[in-house]
């Protein structure tokens, strides 16, 4: 009998955060999960459907600390106008402030739905896996975004 791979540590994986495409939300129950507890060593990777193109990006976060896991649905960043980038600077400015490394991951399109809604923890541990340092001023530094108006509709 071939013996089966198992991954080196177990990993927990909690059930996802927040809600997508609303960045204050998610923004506040990624909080609300963290608040009062230990939360040093911990890492932050954010997981995204797009490479090379920032101005279009949503994010989903993936905290991680020791062999606990749980993924903010994608409501990060400027795909959700100036409160996704908003978010996205405070959860990183936030990870920072304990010093978080900040980690990137890419997800094709098809797989960023599928994944980030039922996570488990074989898959995420290939994220984490998969995942490569990144600079978090990338993440904090406020894009210059189209003007909305009042309606919700881009100006054209």
């Amino acid at each position: 009998m071939l013996p089966t791979h198992r991954p080196p540590t177990y990993l927990q994986v909690s059930d996802p955060l927040g809600v997508a495409g609303a960045p204050q939300e998610t923004w506040g129950a990624v909080q609300a999960h963290l608040e009062g507890s230990v939360r040093a060593g911990g890492r932050l990777i954010l997981v995204t459907d797009r490479q090379g193109d920032r101005l279009n990006a949503a994010y989903a976060a993936l905290l991680v600390q020791g062999t606990q896991a749980v993924i903010a649905a994608p409501a990060f960043g400027p795909r959700y106008g100036r409160p996704g980038a908003e978010a996205l600077a405070e959860l990183v400015n936030w990870t920072q402030e304990r010093n978080w490394p900040v980690r990137e991951t890419v997800l094709n399109p098809s797989d960023f739905v599928r994944v980030l809604a039922e996570p488990d923890a074989e898959e995420v541990g290939r994220l984490i896996a998969a995942s490569t340092p990144s600079d978090p001023g990338i993440y904090t530094t406020l894009p210059k975004l189209k003007p909305v108006d009042e309606d919700g509709w881009d100006e054209a």
